[in-house]
């Protein structure tokens, strides 16, 4: 009888032990490298000996299915002397009937759906008693890794690239918004940060039709005139026509002459464009704003054409949204004129209706709002000609000189 007794409690220690390594493994393997990196910064208490546990892997994994299988051998040959000693030659297999779902239930399941949800938690709380343990049996450890390693080199089984790509990342910060641990601002923002990479200049630029420039023969009144009716503090300078851009005025450098305007020379005063093509990524195009100490390009086409400018304010509004400063007015490309209807300007880029209206273009070839009724349509349309693009319902409500100059938007009733 003590026999039977010695053999149960044994029994009950090998099962605690075997869910003990079951937990431990889903939870110290569960765990994020980028979260442990984050608590090893602010300096939570043994979160650099969990990095240093994690950063071997294979050790650790074969520590504790050395350590999980000794457990459960030991389980095995106890509970079948067990049930032999208590029902004779019947016991074996009622070991198999009674041992394996126990074992399945008490020491794999349960331990590993608890450590699934509280990894974290748990992974601190084993991770003591783990680092003894794997001590402990580093001989065999060594021994099952050796081999591991020998058996996945004569499979030529390549070691995957270890660290979050830039997907990986959109998608953390996207669940990052949704659990509202990030602020919608801070989301658009980041959001902006990798969507800058994929747009074009063609795509943020002010277009030619929209450009204020001023002639290099002006006057220094006609140029102070200008500067005072634009909001604009930049102002590319041409010769003959916009197709010739010869440099670039700022507003600072003619006000300084106002108390002696016959000194000024707009050719000496101007500085030299800085041209870009119409495909560049947005992207670059920062970086060559602060590598070149400038904030405004001219956008040119395949031809050598001028398609319009772009500034840094443009790129800056990809990441941070619209910049509003005195002279803007709230949304000026758009009025709303009831629930789910708009009345939109022509030139609205298409990025910016696309964060309004949480719409997707993709595929679509224009750039503006009137592009794309164009491209719909195939042709100029009429005022009160109408198609359906993404969902929504576009109205060309003002067409002047074959220029869209206002769509009505109706969004879908849903």
């Amino acid at each position: 009888m003590e026999q039977l007794w010695l053999d149960l409690t044994l029994m009950g220690f090998l099962f605690v032990a075997s869910a003990f390594f079951s937990g431990s493994e889903t939870a110290l393997l569960a765990m994020d490298r980028t979260r442990v990196s984050y608590l090893v910064e602010k300096n939570r208490r043994g979160a650099q000996e969990l990095a240093a546990l994690l950063g071997r892997p294979e050790w650790l994994l074969g520590g504790i299915l050395v350590g999980n299988n000794l457990v459960n051998i030991a389980l095995s040959v106890i509970a079948t002397g067990f049930f032999v000693r208590l029902y004779g030659v019947h016991g074996e297999w009622l070991t198999i009937v009674v041992l394996t779902p126990l074992l399945l239930i008490i020491s794999e399941v349960c331990p590993k759906t608890y450590a699934a949800r509280r990894s974290e938690r748990l992974a601190f709380k084993v991770l003591t008693p783990i680092r003894l343990i794997l001590t402990l049996l580093s001989p065999a450890t060594w021994l099952v890794t050796r081999f591991s390693l020998l058996m996945t080199r004569l499979l030529k089984a390549d070691q995957e690239q270890v660290g979050l790509s830039a997907d990986e990342i959109q998608t953390i910060i996207a669940l990052g918004a949704r659990a509202g641990a990030l602020p919608g601002e801070q989301h658009s923002m980041l959001h902006g940060v990798f969507e800058l990479g994929q747009i074009r200049v063609r795509d943020v630029m002010i277009p030619r039709t929209e450009v204020v420039g001023v002639s290099v023969a002006a006057s220094y009144g006609e140029l102070f005139d200008q500067i005072k009716t634009s909001p604009h503090s930049r102002f590319p300078v041409y010769d003959g026509s916009l197709d010739n851009i010869v440099g670039v005025v700022h507003a600072k450098d003619v006000l300084r002459f106002i108390d002696q305007p016959q000194a000024f020379d707009m050719r000496s005063q101007m500085r030299e464009p800085y041209f870009v093509p119409e495909s560049k990524l947005a992207q670059a195009l920062l970086q060559a704003f602060r590598r070149r100490r400038v904030h405004l390009a001219v956008v040119i086409d395949e031809y050598g054409g001028v398609e319009g400018i772009v500034t840094l304010e443009d790129v800056l509004e990809e990441i941070v949204g619209e910049i509003q400063d005195e002279y803007d007015a709230e949304e000026p490309y758009l009025t709303a004129l009831a629930p789910g209807q708009f009345l939109v300007e022509g030139g609205t880029p298409l990025r910016l209706l696309r964060r309004r209206f949480g719409v997707d273009f993709a595929g679509e070839e224009a750039t503006t709002l009137a592009g794309l009724m164009l491209c719909e349509l195939g042709r100029i349309p009429q005022e009160g000609d109408r198609c359906e693009v993404a969902g929504l319902t576009l109205i060309a409500r003002k067409v002047e000189l074959h220029r869209i100059e206002q769509i009505e938007i109706l969004l879908p009733e849903n």
